[in-house]
């Protein structure tokens, strides 16, 4: 009969990293977090393309090239519905944050 101590079967077993991949398995994937992201990414990149296209920034000489305050009224609009669309999701239970 083979007989194994304790203390071999600590150092034989793949205990690694903090985990042990028998007992657990290492799907910790959130798909809500994942949404989330996505969301985040879509309103960033919208952000950026509006201010490019209404010339926000500054010059060489540090001065703002806000175009006209009716532009950015509408910049503030647009940011506004876009803000108010992702609540919405929210409330539909489209994102979740289990």
């Amino acid at each position: 009969m083979y007989w194994t101590s304790f203390s071999n079967l600590f150092f034989l077993s793949g205990f690694e990293c903090g985990f042990s991949p028998i007992l657990s398995s290492v799907s910790n994937f959130s798909v809500a977090i994942m949404r989330l992201l996505i969301f985040f990414i879509v309103l960033d990149v919208e952000v950026i393309l509006l201010l490019n296209c209404f010339g926000v920034g500054e010059n060489e000489l540090g001065e703002s090239l806000l175009l006209e305050e009716a532009l950015s009224f509408y910049y503030l609009v647009f940011v506004l519905v876009v803000l108010i669309g992702f609540f919405y999701e929210i409330g539909c239970g489209l994102v979740s944050f289990n």
